[in-house]
Parts: structure tokens; C-alpha cells; sequence
């Protein structure tokens, strides 16, 4: 069966203007890109590519200066901030670099907050919380404060939030970038298994180069602009990899 098409984005533009300044500094200069259900699809560049402002623009954080960003029939460049960020909040989990905590609560009540601010009630939204975390391999650090583990435990932790309101994209901006390298690969594997067992769609904004093999989708992005999109045949290797361990 064919994948369907979940994100469709068409001549996508973004430019700035700085402030005290009448010149525009353009930072998309055209962007057109498909991914599929079903896809782990990584971006990649330079530094001041655009690689971070195509995720902000695919989740709804920014507008576009022109174009159109289709999630499923959904224009969401027509959208309001306010309905951009409830169109964000039921259809995507984030996963930043940095982790925001309420540093008062524990780990699984800052899983459950998603849950509590779409009108869980507590029982209900600690339970989805809790079977999140084991999910991820943190059911046992659920009521330590989040500062007490470390950014390899901090990241799982972040992304059992993620995942907690069973979301049908997972969007993760640099993961890894703050981790060491035996953390970095823990997570970048849970990203796997959530790929390719659980046919979540993941689009993945990282520097590291290593990680390119992972994808079935790679997106280079220089100047704004996208230099290639290559499909990767990797999903035969990539059960491999996980079977025994999922």
C-alpha cells in the first residue's frame, strides 16, 4: 500500500527584517517538500541554513512570508497563532534540545501536563503519564524532580511528554545536541523503535552527520533552499538493528 502524503509544503518563503533596518533578510527562499506517513524523515545543513525555521514553520510556531504548509487538508499557513497552537498541540509531540521543566514537579506530573491542560482529569492523566514513561524506559524515575537525572534520562524524559498525548507526528529539534554520545544513541534508538514498531511519522532537525543512516528520508538544506531529498532503503536494516532489543 502506497504511503499517504501527511505534509505537503509549496514554494515556502520566509524573511526577516531586521530591526532599524528597511532590508529584508530571506531565510526560506522557496521551499517544496513531501513526507510521508510511516517516515523518519531528518534535516539536515550548515549552521544558519534554514533547517530550524522549516521545522518552526511545519509545526506552526512561525508563519510564512508565501506559500502553503498541508498537514493532512489542513492549510495551516491560513491559521492564526492561536489556532496554529491548538492545531500543534493535537497533532504533534516536540522534542527540543533544551528541556522546561516546572522544576516543583515531579517527572511524571511534567509528563501529565499536556494531558491536564486538554482537560484529563488527574487520575486519568497520571496513568497515560506513567505508561509513557515505561514506554521510554523511565516508568522507574517517575517521581524523582527532573534535575535529578541526568540530560540522557532529562531527554527520554521529554520525549515521554511527547508521545503522551499519542500524537500522529513526532518532531525533534537537534535531540541529541546537548548529550554524550552513549545518551545520544539511546535516544536516537528509542526514536527508531517508535518508527519503525510503532509507524509514528518522525521529522528530525540534527547537526550529527552519524544519524543521516537512521532516516528513510534525508533532506539537505543550504541557503534556504532544499539541495536534495534522498529516500534511504534502510528500513530492512534498521528491524535488524532493533530485533531483540523491541
Amino acid at each position: 500500500m502506497d504511503q499517504e502524503v501527511i505534509i505537503k509544503i509549496a514554494n515556502l518563503k520566509k524573511s526577516y527584517k531586521p530591526k532599524d533596518s528597511d532590508r529584508e533578510i530571506p531565510v526560506l527562499q522557496g521551499v517544496d517538500l513531501e513526507i510521508k506517513t510511516g517516515e523518519f524523515a531528518i534535516i539536515y545543513g550548515p549552521s544558519g541554513s534554514g533547517k530550524s525555521t522549516l521545522l518552526h514553520h511545519i509545526v506552526g510556531l512561525e508563519s510564512p512570508t508565501e506559500g502553503s504548509i498541508y498537514i493532512n487538508s489542513s492549510n495551516i499557513a491560513k491559521l492564526n497563532a492561536e489556532e496554529r497552537a491548538i492545531f500543534r498541540a493535537k497533532n504533534f509531540g516536540m522534542v527540543y534540545q533544551l528541556f522546561y521543566w516546572i522544576k516543583s514537579l515531579n517527572v511524571w506530573e511534567n509528563v501529565a501536563i499536556p494531558l491536564l491542560l486538554e482537560g484529563y482529569d488527574f487520575p486519568r492523566a497520571k496513568k497515560i503519564s506513567l505508561r509513557s514513561l515505561v514506554s521510554v524506559g523511565m516508568g522507574q524515575f517517575s517521581d524523582k524532580k527532573p534535575m535529578q537525572l541526568s540530560g540522557g534520562e532529562q531527554q527520554k524524559v521529554g520525549l515521554a511528554r511527547a508521545l503522551v498525548t499519542d500524537p500522529k507526528i513526532i518532531i525533534a529539534d537537534e535531540p541529541t545536541g546537548n548529550l554524550d554520545t552513549h545518551s545520544a544513541d539511546a535516544v536516537m534508538r528509542i526514536f527508531q523503535e517508535l518508527n519503525v514498531k510503532y509507524k509514528r511519522t518522525v521529522i528530525m532537525v540534527t547537526h550529527n552527520l552519524a544519524y543521516l543512516p537512521m532516516a528513510s528520508k534525508t533532506i539537505a538544506i543550504k541557503d534556504g533552499v532544499i539541495v536534495s531529498t534522498d529516500t534511504m532503503g534502510v528500513k530492512e536494516q534498521i528491524k535488524k538493528e532493533l530485533k531483540g532489543v523491541i
